[in-house]
C-alpha cells in the first residue's frame, strides 16, 4: 500500500495475471508478483484514506500488509535517501493530555503501535538488498495529517515522540490492522527533513520511492515475507 499513484503505479506495472476491483471506495489491483499473490493499493494521503485502505486490503482477503512511499527524516541521523523501517509507529498530531493521556495517546487505543517482528525483520532484510549505499534504519515514525515543513514541526515531534521520521498514514494502518488483526510494516525511504526545504526535495524524490517499492517488494516475496 502506498499513499499517492508515485508510490505504486511501478509496483502495480509489474503484477502479472492484473485485475482491478473497487472495495470501499478504494482500487484493490491483484496479481501476481515472483510467484506469489500480492494486491497493491493506492490509499490516498492522510490517516482516514490510510485505515480504509487497510480494510479495503483485509477485504478482499490480504493476510499482511506493508506500507511504502517517502517520509520527512526527522532525527539527524537520518539522511534523505536513507530508509526508515518502523518498530512502532505514532499519531503525533493527537492531543488528548486534557484527560490525562500520554501524547498521541486516543481514549481506548495504545500510545504506540508495534509493528509485527517477523515482517518488520524481513523488511529491515529487504531494504538492506535495495538501498544502494544509503543507510536503513528502525525506529519509530510518527503519523499526522500534516505535511511537516518547518524546524518548529519537526523540534516538536523528536521531542515528544522520539521518532525518526514523519509521515501521514502509517499510525493509522497500523490501528486499523490491529482492530482487525493483521499484521504490518512500515518502511518510508526518506525524500526531505521535515524543513523549509521540504517543499523542494520531496517530489524530487518520488520517483526513488517507486524504484524502492517495486524492489522491496519482489525481495519480500522471494524471502517469503
Amino acid at each position: 500500500m502506498g499513499a499517492i499513484e508515485a508510490e505504486v503505479v511501478q509496483l502495480r506495472g509489474a503484477l502479472g495475471e492484473a485485475s482491478a476491483e473497487t472495495v470501499l471506495g478504494q482500487e484493490v489491483v491483484t496479481g501476481r508478483l515472483e510467484g506469489a499473490d500480492v494486491a497493491v493499493l493506492r490509499c490516498g494521503v492522510g490517516k482516514v484514506n490510510a485505515a480504509l485502505g487497510a480494510a479495503a486490503l483485509r477485504t478482499v482477503g490480504v493476510d499482511r500488509i506493508v506500507f511504502t512511499g517517502v517520509a520527512g527524516g526527522l532525527a539527524p541521523e537520518v539522511g534523505i535517501g536513507d530508509v526508515v523501517v518502523a518498530d512502532d509507529v505514532v499519531q503525533h498530531d493527537v492531543d488528548v493530555t486534557a484527560l490525562g493521556r500520554a501524547p498521541g495517546e486516543l481514549l481506548g487505543e495504545p500510545a504506540t503501535w508495534v509493528a509485527d517482528a517477523g515482517l518488520r525483520a524481513a523488511c529491515e532484510r529487504a531494504a538492506g538488498q535495495v538501498v544502494d549505499g544509503a543507510a536503513v534504519h528502525t525506529g519509530r515514525i510518527a503519523s499526522g495529517d500534516q505535511f511537516i515543513a518547518s524546524v518548529v514541526q519537526r523540534g516538536r515531534i523528536v521531542e515528544q515522540f522520539g521518532a525518526l521520521a514523519a509521515e501521514m498514514e502509517g499510525a493509522a494502518m497500523a490501528q486499523a490492522c490491529a482492530r482487525m488483526g493483521v499484521p504490518w510494516a512500515v518502511v518510508r525511504s526518506i525524500s526531505d527533513s521535515a524543513d523549509a526545504g521540504a517543499v523542494t526535495d520531496f517530489p524530487a524524490f518520488l520517483d526513488m520511492a517507486a524504484h524502492r517499492g517495486v524492489a522491496l517488494a519482489r525481495e519480500l516475496v522471494r524471502g517469503g515475507a
